[in-house]
This record gives C-alpha cells, sequence and structure tokens, in this order.
C-alpha cells in the first residue's frame, strides 16, 4: 500500500469503498475466532494482544476522513481486550473503542478478532489471530517469546501492506459488474438486533471423498448445495424469474504473487435460473463448476482488478469532494448489491505450528449480515475437520436445516451447533446469552422526534386558530427542529467535537435566519446573527486547538471550513443582502487572522495534515 509521510497511509482499491457504505445495519465486519481446550486468561490475552501489534502496523491505525478519500493515521494507543457480550460482527464504530477498527474479545474457551473489512480480508485477519493466539499460548504455556513468522513479514519486519490491486493493474478493457436483480432471502426478521449462528462440523474427509465421486473441488461442491438449498427451500423447487446468484471472494494472493496484509480479494458472482420444476442437484453442479472454471482463472480476474482500479484512477472521480463520493458509491453499491442473493467465502485451512495444535480445538469464520443478503456463509478448516457457519438475521432457518440434512442424505455426517438464537439447534454454552435491549435507547430517540413532531403540529395549528399576525408557530416549530439535529448530532453521536461545533453552527444560523423572515424580516439575522455565530465557531475551535495541543491537527480541516465560511457574510454584503458590513468584516478578517497563524505556528507539521486531508 502506498504510504504518506509522517504516520499515515492511503486506503487500498477495495478498502476505498468500505468506510463511505459502512453504517451500524451494514458493519463490514468478519469474525475468525480460535476455540481453545482451555479456558481463556483475560490478563495474558492482553498481554499477547500488546506483544504481537507492534508487528501488526497493518492494524494498528484509525480511519480519518480527508477532502477527498479516507485515509488511514497511526493509532499508537493501546487496545483493550472485552468479555464477549454483543452477537458477533457488530459494527466497529471508528471513532470509539480507542479508535481502533478491530475488536479482540474472549469467551470461555474462544478468542474473537472482530476486523472492518477496510483494513484487511480473511487472509489478512487469519494471519493476526494466528500470531495472537500464538503468543498467547506461548504466555500461558510460559514457551520462549517468538516473533511472527518470517515469511510474512516484509522487509522492515512488519508485515506487508502494500496495495496489490495498484501493483498488479494493467491497463485493459473493462468489464463491469452485473447489476441484474438476484433473488432476495425474505422471511421474518429476528428481534431487536439479534443474530443467528449456526455452525455445521464436518470431517474433511468425507467431504473430499463426495466432493472425487463427482469430480469438483470442495469450494464448487459447497457453493452448488447452496443454491440448491435456496432452490428448495426458499423457492419451493419452482421457478420465480429470478436467478440465484452467489456472492463468490477469491483471494487473490497466490494467484498474483503477493503477501500484503491489506485487501486483496476480488468478487465473482455464481448464477443459477431455476427455469423448471425439475432440476436436479447435480446439473446445478455441473453449470457452477463450468462457470467457476471459467471465471475463476487469472484473466479474469485481471480484469476484475482492471476495473476497479480504472474507476479509482479517473480524473473526475480523484477530484470529488468525498460528500460526492458518498452519494454516488451509495448507489452503486446498492445497485450492484442486488445481484447476488448470499455470499459464500472460504478461507481455506488456518494452521499453527505443530507444537501448538494440541492446545486448540477449532476456528471459526464468521461474515456480518447485510440488508440485502440477510443470510451469509463462511467457511474454514483445522486439521481434519471443516466449519461451516450460517450468520443470518432471519428467524427461519429452513435454508441452513437443508443445506445441512442435503450433506447428511449424501452419506456426509455433520454436527450442528448454534449460539441459542435458533429452536432446535444444539447449544453448547459456548456464546453469551444476550438479554440486555439495545434498542430501547433507539425506541425512547423515534418517540422524542415523533413528541417533539406532534408539538409543532400542534402549535401550528394554535397559530391558525388564534390568528396572530405573526406566525410563531414557524420560529417554535425551528427551535423543535434545532432541539432534534442538537441530539441526533450532538449526543447520540460520538463525533469530533469540531464536527459538532460545524453542526451545530450550521443549525443556529438557519434557525435565526428562519425567526427574522418569521417576524418580517428586518435584517439582523444575516448582519449580526450569522456573523456572530461564526465568530463564536471560530473561538470554540481555536479553544479546542489550545486544548488538544497534542492533537491539533484534527480541528485543522474545520477551521479551514469556518474560513470559507466567514467569506458567504462578505458575498451577501456584495449582493446587496447585507446592509450593515461592519460584523461580516471583523468575522472574515478573524476568521483568516486565526488560520494564518495555525499555519504558521504549526510549520512542517500543517504542510503534513494538508497532504493527508487533500491527498488524491
Amino acid at each position: 500500500m502506498k504510504k504518506g509521510p509522517q504516520g499515515w497511509r492511503r486506503l487500498d482499491n477495495t478498502a476505498k469503498i468500505f468506510p463511505v457504505i459502512t453504517n451500524e445495519n451494514f458493519s463490514n465486519v468478519f469474525r475468525v475466532s480460535v476455540t481453545l481446550r482451555e479456558q481463556v486468561d483475560p490478563e495474558l490475552l492482553q498481554k499477547a494482544l500488546e506483544d504481537v501489534l507492534p508487528w501488526l502496523e497493518g492494524f494498528r491505525v484509525r480511519l480519518r476522513r480527508g477532502f477527498f478519500w479516507y485515509y488511514f493515521e497511526n493509532n499508537r494507543r493501546t487496545p483493550r481486550i472485552e468479555r464477549e457480550t454483543t452477537y458477533p460482527c457488530k459494527y466497529i464504530d471508528p471513532r470509539s473503542s480507542q479508535m481502533f477498527l478491530f475488536r479482540v474479545s474472549f469467551y470461555q474457551r474462544r478468542i474473537n478478532l472482530e476486523v472492518f473489512h477496510a483494513i484487511t480480508d480473511g487472509m489478512g485477519a487469519v494471519n493476526f489471530l494466528r500470531e495472537l493466539t500464538k503468543r498467547y499460548l506461548q504466555l500461558s504455556h510460559h514457551t520462549e517469546y517468538e516473533k511472527p513468522e518470517e515469511e510474512n513479514l516484509g522487509s522492515t519486519g512488519i508485515q506487508a501492506i502494500e496495495d496489490s490491486y495498484l501493483k498488479n493493474y494493467r491497463k485493459m478493457k473493462n468489464k463491469s459488474y452485473s447489476t441484474e436483480r438476484a433473488y432476495q432471502l425474505e422471511g421474518e426478521r429476528l428481534p431487536l438486533d439479534a443474530e443467528n449462528v449456526i455452525h455445521g462440523y464436518v470431517k474433511v474427509a468425507d467431504l473430499k471423498t463426495m466432493c472425487r465421486s463427482y469430480g469438483v473441488s470442495i469450494t464448487k461442491y459447497l457453493t452448488a448445495l447452496l443454491i440448491w438449498s435456496v432452490y428448495q427451500a426458499s423457492m419451493d423447487g419452482k421457478p420465480c424469474g429470478q436467478t440465484i446468484g452467489i456472492n463468490l471472494p477469491i483471494n487473490l494472493r497466490s494467484i498474483f504473487k503477493s503477501e500484503t496484509m491489506a485487501n486483496f480479494f476480488a468478487v465473482t458472482g455464481i448464477d443459477f435460473t431455476p427455469v423448471e420444476n425439475t432440476h436436479k442437484f447435480e446439473e446445478i453442479l455441473k453449470e457452477v463448476s463450468r462457470q467457476m472454471d471459467e471465471k475463476i482463472v487469472r484473466e479474469k480476474l485481471q480484469e476484475r482488478i482492471s476495473y476497479n482500479v480504472s474507476n479509482e484512477k479517473k480524473w473526475y472521480i480523484r477530484i470529488m469532494p468525498l460528500f460526492v463520493k458518498w452519494v454516488g458509491a451509495n448507489l452503486i453499491f446498492c445497485r450492484n448489491d442486488r445481484a447476488h442473493t448470499l455470499t459464500l467465502s472460504n478461507i481455506g485451512p488456518i494452521m499453527l505450528d505443530e507444537e501448538y495444535q494440541k492446545y486448540i480445538e477449532r476456528f471459526h469464520f464468521v461474515i456480518g449480515v447485510s440488508e440485502r443478503q440477510r443470510l451469509k456463509c463462511g467457511v474454514c478448516s483445522c486439521g481434519d475437520e471443516m466449519i461451516i457457519t450460517f450468520s443470518s438475521v432471519l428467524a427461519d432457518t429452513k435454508l441452513q436445516d437443508y443445506f445441512f440434512d442435503s450433506m447428511r442424505d449424501q452419506g456426509i455426517p455433520v454436527e450442528t451447533e448454534g449460539n441459542g438464537v435458533a429452536e432446535g439447534i444444539p447449544d453448547k454454552n459456548m456464546y453469551p446469552k444476550i438479554h440486555y435491549d439495545k434498542s430501547m435507547w433507539k425506541k425512547l430517540v423515534h418517540v422524542f422526534y415523533a413528541v417533539m413532531a406532534v408539538m409543532a403540529v400542534v402549535l401550528g395549528i394554535i397559530n391558525y386558530v388564534t390568528g396572530t399576525e405573526i406566525l410563531w408557530s414557524g420560529i417554535a416549530a425551528g427551535c423543535i427542529l434545532y432541539a432534534a439535529v442538537t441530539i441526533r448530532y450532538s449526543i447520540m453521536r460520538h463525533a469530533n467535537l469540531g464536527s459538532k461545533i460545524m453542526i451545530q453552527t450550521i443549525g443556529a444560523q438557519v434557525l435565526l435566519i428562519l425567526t427574522d423572515h418569521l417576524l418580517g424580516y428586518e435584517g439582523w439575522s444575516v448582519n449580526y446573527a450569522v456573523p456572530s455565530t461564526i465568530l463564536f465557531a471560530d473561538i470554540a475551535i481555536v479553544f479546542l486547538i489550545i486544548v488538544n495541543r497534542l492533537n491539533w491537527q484534527s480541528y485543522l480541516m474545520y477551521q479551514i471550513t469556518i474560513t470559507i465560511f466567514s467569506f458567504i457574510p462578505v458575498i451577501l454584503w456584495a449582493a446587496g443582502w447585507v446592509t450593515k458590513p461592519e460584523m461580516a468584516v471583523i468575522t472574515v478578517m478573524f476568521s483568516v487572522l486565526i488560520l494564518i497563524l495555525v499555519v504558521v505556528r504549526g510549520d512542517r507539521s500543517v504542510k503534513r495534515e494538508l497532504i493527508r486531508r487533500f491527498h488524491l
């Protein structure tokens, strides 16, 4: 990955999309975990994390917002492990949890590593978990400390984090993603933020025997069985005019000779369109095998890399401000995501050195679901066992049941385990019992919004009925809206104080102008009130810079933004809307002076910060 100066770097090509499309309902978080044969010691796990993290620079970052792109900045805080108390793969807020983009938790005998997809993919996370587990076992069994394995380290002794997409980019004819709408899994949603996790344990030898009888690989067999399960369990074995689309991530490292710890994968769509009631599993397997043989080859994957990177390189996309990219990327992602019914990701075998194998029972791989893909499947193996994990927010488990029953019918023994959400699935007490009502706070906030809206309507009716000349209900409605903005952006969100000041300033200006107009408009809002709010924001940002001298760069962009805003009253004066410009002139002079002082005092650090914030 291309590094920037002084402790920051750009996001890799794939990572650029994740901060833009992520929210609390679409976390883009996945989990790799290891189950030991002994209870986890939290103190030793914390020590193990602190020991290995210096070797894993790709994870020692926090996400920052630039003008054109997000970027990673070195994070020298110490991450804290936590006891697992929530459902897997929950949203990782980049503004909390010491601003790290991963989460290490434990529960009884299991160690969990949950990762925001922007920093790495499944293989990168597996490398992290392997080193963390190995160090933990060294501490718990008093063996000699070993640094991470040399084959996973770059020339600096730190794991490589290059952008292998750019390195392997070749200009060629591009082929875009399919946007044809695929069949979507429907059904009753689980209550609150519950997530249903079902693991299926099968012997690798049994699975290989079955695959050899069909002449296919394990991934081909599992993909076909997933399509077959959707066709039979969800579509009742009948065509519905829609395609069953499986989103299949492909690890590109071995194909393109890369050892990067950053993202380096491509997604391939495997599709099957039922057109009759008599399709057989063997027919689907043959079609899946054909498509995978055609699509999962270097030439096709090179086309995919070419298409993704070429979009990033287009000059008109590079110069778009981040908020414009945010809108466009979300529209494009929603259009592309509808082409998939669900995701199957097989990260292959996870192995530790032989001396540590005796302490390990198994690994798991869990993928966070999304609004459109309400069920996903993650696969990994450990020793002679393969673990197939379904994560879902649907109450109905008939698809998962049909999948595992089909394996049993074909002679493959399957043992299942759940997290206690699905009925009829054995719960081995390896997951916490979730009793909290996380949505209660959100419900109260929604009730609060509803009450304020009703108040605004009632006040408007009273104002109309009483027939007063002044539309005082409009002022009241503006105050109510301002209160809602304050609740939403300044109290509920873990936002930077500078961001809160900006939102509050804009909200106050809108309210003041509205009040002036509703009272007959005398111009005091644009002549005095708006410049005064800008001046207040200026002083507040200066105060934050002084108080947070060690992290003053966090507020530089807000100072620049306020300085730009300060010219608005002057422009309004030139347009004839401001009739008394004294306050406007004072505000713009003060804002420019403060920005100059910050730049002069900051010297080289300001230049570095501007490079970070405005990199293309």
